[in-house]
C-alpha cells in the first residue's frame, strides 16, 4: 500500500470531523431561524458523527490500548444511541414540508418513542457485552466489533424510512436531495468496510447529513414564500414551492 494511501484515511477522517462542526454551526444558525425541532436534534447527530470521524482520524497516534478502546466503546454508544434520532429529524422535515400525515402532535410524539425504543433496543443487544478489537487499515488503527452476528438492521430501517421521506419531499416540493443524500448513505453503508474501509461510510454519513440541512433551508425558504402570500399550491397535503 502507497504512503500516499496511507495519508488519505487518516486525513480524509479528520477534515470530515472538522467540516462537520461547520455543519454543527450551520444547523444550530437554521434553527435559530426557525425554531424547527429538526435543527435541535441533528447537531447532536453532527457532533456524534464528527466524534466518530475525530477517534479514527487520531486513532494511530493515540497507539494500541485501553485509551483508544474506551474512546471506541463511546464511538459505538453514540453510534447505537444517534441513527434512529434520523426518524425524528425525518418526521420533522415531512411536518415543515406540510405533510398531512406528520401535522399531528401523535405521529411527532411517537417519533420520538420509536427513536428512543430502537436506541435502547441497539444499546441492550449490541453494545451490552461488546468485545472490541483493534483493526489496521490505510493507515489508521481502530477498534472494532470482535465478531459481526448480523448486519445493521436498525440502520438500514432508519434510512430507507428517512428515503420514503425524501422521495415524498421530492414529488411535492421538486426536491430532490434528501432522496439522493439518503441513498447514497445507504449505498455507502452498504460497502464492505473489510475491502474499504471506514472512510467511504463515513464520507457517505456526512452527505445525508448536509442533505438533511439543506431540506431544512428549503423548507424555509417556502414557507417564507407562504408567510409572503406568494402563489403556491397544495397537493395531497404536501406544499409545492
Amino acid at each position: 500500500m502507497t504512503k500516499s494511501l496511507l495519508k488519505i484515511y487518516p486525513l480524509g477522517h479528520l477534515s470530515l470531523a472538522l467540516v462537520e462542526w461547520v455543519l454543527l454551526a450551520w444547523a444550530i444558525r437554521l434553527w435559530r431561524r426557525s425554531t424547527s425541532l429538526a435543527m435541535i436534534v441533528l447537531p447532536i447527530v453532527l457532533a456524534s458523527i464528527s466524534y466518530d470521524n475525530l477517534v479514527l482520524a487520531m486513532g494511530s497516534l493515540i497507539g494500541e490500548g485501553d485509551l483508544l478502546k474506551s474512546l471506541s466503546m463511546v464511538r459505538f454508544l453514540l453510534h447505537f444511541l444517534v441513527v434512529p434520532l434520523f426518524i425524528v429529524i425525518a418526521v420533522e422535515l415531512a411536518h415543515r414540508a406540510g405533510a398531512v400525515w406528520a401535522n399531528t402532535i401523535i405521529v411527532r410524539v411517537l417519533s420520538w418513542v420509536l427513536a428512543l425504543g430502537l436506541g435502547g433496543f441497539e444499546v441492550a443487544t449490541q453494545f451490552v457485552g461488546l468485545e472490541l478489537v483493534p483493526v489496521t487499515f490505510a493507515g489508521t488503527l481502530r477498534y472494532t466489533v470482535a465478531e459481526v452476528s448480523a448486519p445493521p438492521i436498525v440502520t438500514i430501517l432508519v434510512n430507507l424510512f428517512v428515503l420514503l421521506i425524501g422521495i415524498g419531499i421530492w414529488v411535492r416540493l421538486k426536491w430532490p436531495w434528501l432522496f439522493v443524500g439518503t441513498l447514497v448513505a445507504l449505498i455507502g453503508n452498504a460497502v464492505p468496510i473489510s475491502r474499504v474501509g471506514t472512510l467511504v461510510g463515513s464520507a457517505s454519513e456526512f452527505v445525508m447529513a448536509l442533505s438533511l440541512l439543506l431540506t431544512e433551508r428549503r423548507t424555509q425558504f417556502v414557507r417564507a414564500q407562504l408567510g409572503s402570500g406568494e402563489k403556491t399550491t397544495k397537493v395531497e397535503g404536501w406544499v409545492e414551492g
